[in-house]
């Protein structure tokens, strides 16, 4: 029986029902039967394959050179130059195995571009998970399947060897930060670290949902000794992203600025992010503004065409904006 090691897009699919519990199904071959003890033929194995991973054929192998290609109609065999040693595949039985996920993320980087990898590398190392179905929605709660550091291994490993993919996949991952709780704060987190050339606000060196305890005296004005906010910089500023408020009324407005000089109080600075924010340029603008200020980053304002890549990067992230932020842009400009 010949080994199928599945990689690339269905690999992916293995990963991702993994880490959600996605139930298993029974495998049956063409004739309808269970799967027992005999050997396989290629076909089941790939049936099988197909199964045990969650995706639908045709099911992407990975093979080490063009004389091993499996010539089936329902298999993609993709050559592969990359590590492939027994550390980098997950043994599923029957002759089957799957690359792991940092061979997949170096594999992914033949298809994908620097953000859609960045946001891949945030989902695996955070705490929430998408499902191979996306109409299955968002899974929470969940542990991270694998640590930045893991991934820029093998991706610097490949790049050594001459990968195609391995660059922009270790260009990828200086994107990549531990702990994203949401694909929003995946996004955000992408967003903050662009340079501004790429449309991008250029704020890194955060981290992401860590525990910090609060000062007795902010804990006492705001009713919690710990905080755990989305984004944490060492200097003190922290921001929340509130997709909860959707419209800042003043109410809101006020109980935020209570909250952010009740932080300035004790030397720190929160500001909360919303999807009014990320759905407006000009509130987008604004906003970096005020964490350049809170973060002591003083720069030149941006140029017209670093303006319209902040505005496309910002259209991809999170949507174009909403009609009345439009609307009251054209009403400034007017």
């Amino acid at each position: 029986m010949r080994e199928l090691t599945v990689g690339f897009e269905s690999a992916l699919d293995f990963w991702r029902a993994v880490r959600v519990a996605a139930p298993g199904l029974l495998v049956e071959d063409p004739e309808g039967k269970v799967y027992g003890a005999r050997e396989l033929s290629l076909s089941e194995q790939v049936s099988l394959a197909c199964n045990l991973c969650n995706t639908e054929p045709p099911l992407d192998v990975v093979v080490t050179d063009a004389a091993h290609r499996h010539a089936h109609i329902s298999l993609v065999d993709h050559v592969w130059r990359g590590p492939l040693e027994g550390e980098h595949t997950f043994g599923l039985g029957d002759g089957i195995e799957v690359c792991r996920f940092p061979a997949v993320f170096v594999q992914l980087a033949l298809s994908c571009d620097e953000i859609e990898l960045a946001e891949l590398g945030l989902e695996m190392s955070g705490t929430y998970g998408l499902p191979p179905r996306s109409d299955d929605g968002v899974a929470e709660n969940l542990r991270p399947l694998v640590a930045p550091s893991e991934l820029r291994r093998y991706a610097l490993a490949a790049r050594a060897l001459g990968v195609r993919g391995a660059a922009l996949a270790c260009q990828a991952l200086e994107l990549v930060v531990p702990n994203s709780n949401s694909p929003r704060e995946s996004d955000v987190a992408i967003a903050f670290q662009l340079s501004r050339r790429q449309g991008g606000l250029m704020v890194g060196g955060f981290e992401m949902n860590r525990t910090i305890r609060l000062p007795d005296a902010l804990a006492d004005q705001i009713g919690q000794s710990v905080i755990k906010p989305d984004f944490s910089w060492h200097n003190g500023t922290v921001v929340e992203y509130d997709s909860e408020q959707e419209h800042s009324t003043p109410a809101a407005r006020a109980r935020d600025e209570r909250k952010r000089r009740a932080y300035q109080s004790v030397g720190m600075d929160c500001l909360t992010l919303t999807n009014d924010i990320l759905r407006s340029n000009e509130r987008y603008n604004w906003f970096a503004g005020e964490l350049e200020h809170s973060l002591g980053i003083y720069r030149k304002g941006i140029s017209s065409a670093m303006a319209e890549r902040r505005r496309e990067l910002r259209e991809r992230l999170f949507g174009p904006e909403t009609e009345e932020a439009a609307l009251a842009a054209l009403s400034l400009g007017s």
